[in-house]
């Protein structure tokens, strides 16, 4: 996507506003990747359940939004597959193409 197109792809969006979400996301991924954040959020969870004092009632809207991450970050793996491309050459952001030793390549060549 060329910067043109950003007005037209996020609507109703200034350029700060756009490059706010781009800087937090690129925050969240780069702490976390694509790879680790569903697996370790679908994780705490778990745990979460597992709790005997855990009210579910009380929580239901955290686990919804928690689950909500963990379903976008795994669509996001899913258009790298599609779009075959690394996490890296997706997202800019090295952190999950270093964790699976794919150092700084952009595009998924099938062998």
């Amino acid at each position: 996507m060329e910067f043109k197109d950003l007005a037209t792809k996020f609507e109703g969006l200034t350029a700060d506003q756009v490059g706010v979400l781009a800087e937090f996301s690129k925050n969240i991924l780069d702490d976390a990747g694509i790879f680790c954040l569903p697996y370790c959020l679908l994780s705490l969870i778990r745990d979460i359940l597992k709790t005997e004092e855990f009210d579910l009632e009380r929580n239901r809207l955290t686990i919804g939004s928690l689950l909500h991450i963990v379903e976008l970050a795994n669509e996001l793996n899913e258009q790298c597959w599609i779009e075959h491309k690394t996490p890296f050459g997706l997202t800019g952001i090295r952190n999950d193409n270093q964790y699976v030793g794919l150092d700084n390549e952009t595009k998924i060549i099938a062998s």
